[in-house]
């Protein structure tokens, strides 16, 4: 099921680019440039919340400041992210630490993003109020993303999130997207739990979801440069949930949730000023989970914000658009 749905996912947004028309060249202004370096800082915020109905909860947390650098020259593009500091630990306390992986094609009319990162460590508050760093303690998560710009003559959402193009008058589109998600939360000492009945021990927590949506994008324009765009796609969203409890033998058992089906939104905006040769944006993403199951109800957020500078190194007299 999960190779068929990638196939699907890949065929709609690669294969509509050849119905794309040309962009209109009164609202996308194109750069021809084959070099650009940009930097900045990233807030990368997770968090893990289980509750039950009479409002009792168990939360981990972890956040963390890192400065990333990329550019692209020709074909060719990369990024670094160097992590700074822990936000929720003081500089003599333990870290967390964390690894990440991505590749990104933001193409003028579609995107298809693939990601994983690890992060081990987190900050766990007990209902009773108390906190303390847990360094036994991993979440796992990788997804496949994507979107179709049905509007791409008139409107560059990238204009706004990567700053490969200029949008030169206010516009929107509409977009249709799928994703494919997998989170896995570990321990080894084990977490507890409140559960829907009874409260418990678990040592492992996962989540398999697939979803598609439909959602609309839309760029504000101050003069020529300043621009502000929010976007948010919601859909229906299927998610198989396992965790694993200590058996009475000292061992582990693996309980299966039944399929749950529930609305999912992804909701992302950009506030910047964008150039010929310099771009500085500010963007953010808020992606929330919420389960609501037979035992455990759930709810994961993965939130960034990103500070962006972007500086071009343009060869010849930039131009209006010719070509996606």
């Amino acid at each position: 099921m999960c190779m068929r749905f990638v196939i699907l996912l890949g065929l709609l947004l690669a294969g509509a680019a050849p119905l794309a028309a040309q962009p209109d060249s009164t609202f996308i202004e194109l750069f021809q440039n084959r070099a650009r370096v940009n930097t900045g800082l990233k807030v990368r915020q997770r968090i893990a919340t289980f509750s039950t109905a009479a409002g009792e909860e168990f939360e981990l947390r972890n956040e963390n400041l890192a400065f990333r650098i990329g550019g692209r020259y020709k074909w060719a593009s990369y990024t670094f992210s160097i992590p700074l500091s822990d936000l929720r630990t003081a500089d003599d306390q333990e870290q967390s630490s964390g690894f990440g992986l991505g590749v990104t094609l933001f193409m003028r009319q579609q995107l298809v993003s693939a990601r994983f990162r690890s992060t081990i460590g987190f900050t766990s508050t007990t209902p009773d109020g108390v906190s303390v760093f847990r360094s036994d303690v991993s979440l796992f998560s990788a997804n496949v993303f994507g979107f179709y710009v049905l509007n791409n003559k008139r409107y560059s959402l990238r204009a706004s999130f990567k700053q490969r193009d200029r949008q030169l008058q206010r516009q929107g589109s509409f977009l249709i997207g799928g994703l494919i998600d997998r989170v896995r939360l570990k321990t080894d000492e084990g977490i507890f739990i409140p559960l829907r009945e009874d409260s418990g021990i678990i040592t492992r927590f996962a989540q398999t979801k697939f979803g598609f949506g439909l959602g609309y994008a839309h760029t504000f324009m101050l003069g020529r440069n300043v621009f502000f765009t929010p976007f948010a796609i919601i859909g229906p969203e299927f998610r198989f949930i396992t965790h694993d409890e200590p058996n009475e033998v000292g061992g582990t058992e693996r309980v299966r949730d039944r399929l749950t089906v529930s609305p999912r939104l992804r909701a992302l905006a950009a506030f910047g000023w964008n150039g010929r040769r310099t771009a500085i944006a500010l963007t953010g993403r808020y992606v929330p989970t919420v389960d609501r199951n037979q035992n455990i109800s759930s709810r994961i957020y993965e939130n960034d914000l990103e500070l962006r500078i972007t500086r071009r190194f343009l060869y010849g007299k930039g131009r209006r658009a010719s070509r996606p």
